[in-house]
């Protein structure tokens, strides 16, 4: 009818005849007042409609995962991927690995392979844009500690030392040697059963199965007892005494001539006269390492 209006209180009707009352006018005022502007944007993305955002786009680390929460093993994580937290099976467990990527840089990317239960931590790093060339560099911890082999040290238990020692020193004795607090002072291998000892670098003695050879004056300040005087008997006089007797004619014979080491031990006379009918004599010997000796004249 003319000069009639007639009201609606919806808020969602399209019709062109009816009129809003306050009512619904407040409660379309109220929704508007309630929605975000269309042309603001969040980091980039409009609100034009629903929208996903990654870690990058509120500064987060992101939980880096396949579909199935796993990826195929612990290299799976390129070097250019996303930084974030990645889940690695490893046959019944896991492991994690942290991915730290800048993406710029000598070493634009690193990574952290953590076993659980302190089970060990290894990295890697990548170079330029070569990625990861090498594998992964383990950790040695408190919980890890690395056995003698794997940092090159012998163990308690013995080993092999190849080329020359040095203790609180370095060796320039060379080959197989060990030199004590002095570079040039030690022992040295110096061929098969052959060990020698130097004093600023000067060999001075010598150790053999069979000998021990000095190359200096020793010098002792007690005695010296060998287990074999072999050496000084032969070149030292044990014992005198006088050899075998002999008899010679005096009167009427030629009696002794003069024959060295021999002495005169016996003059005789058998018929009481005033002249000496024989003579006696003994060689005079020395006793030099078990062998007697006659003793010869100047």
């Amino acid at each position: 009818r003319k000069g009639l209006v007639q009201l609606s209180n919806a808020t969602d009707s399209t019709s062109e005849t009816l009129a809003a009352t306050p009512k619904a006018v407040k409660a379309a005022m109220d929704n508007a007042n309630g929605r975000v502007p269309s042309g603001r944007k969040v980091n980039g993305h409009p609100l034009s409609g629903d929208i996903t955002l990654s870690a990058a786009d509120v500064n987060a680390f992101a939980l880096g995962m396949t579909g199935d929460y796993t990826l195929e093993n612990d290299k799976s994580v390129g070097w250019n991927w996303k930084s974030g937290v990645y889940n690695v099976p490893t046959g019944g467990a896991s492991k994690l690995i942290l991915h730290f990527n800048m993406n710029i840089g000598s070493c634009p990317a690193v990574q952290f392979c953590v076993n659980y239960k302190n089970g060990g931590i290894s990295y890697r790093s990548a170079r330029d844009g070569f990625g990861f060339e090498l594998d992964w560099t383990e950790f040695y911890t408190t919980t890890r500690k690395p056995s003698a082999g794997d940092v090159g040290a012998l163990p308690v238990s013995g080993g092999v030392i190849n080329g020359n020692l040095g203790i609180g020193t370095p060796n320039i004795l060379g080959g197989s040697s060990i030199v004590l607090g002095d570079n040039d002072t030690g022992l040295k291998q110096n061929g098969d059963g052959l060990l020698d000892i130097y004093a600023n670098g000067v060999q001075v003695f010598r150790f053999q199965n069979d000998t021990l050879e000095s190359k200096k004056s020793i010098n002792v300040t007690g005695r010296l007892t060998p287990t074999d005087y072999g050496n000084f008997d032969s070149r030292y006089v044990q014992d005198f005494r006088l050899g075998s007797y002999e008899s010679g004619q005096a009167w009427m014979g030629p009696g002794f001539s003069d024959t060295p080491g021999y002495v005169l031990t016996a003059a005789t006379n058998g018929n009481g006269d005033e002249l000496i009918d024989g003579l006696g004599r003994r060689p005079m010997q020395k006793l030099i390492g078990n062998q007697w000796y006659n003793v010869t004249s100047v």
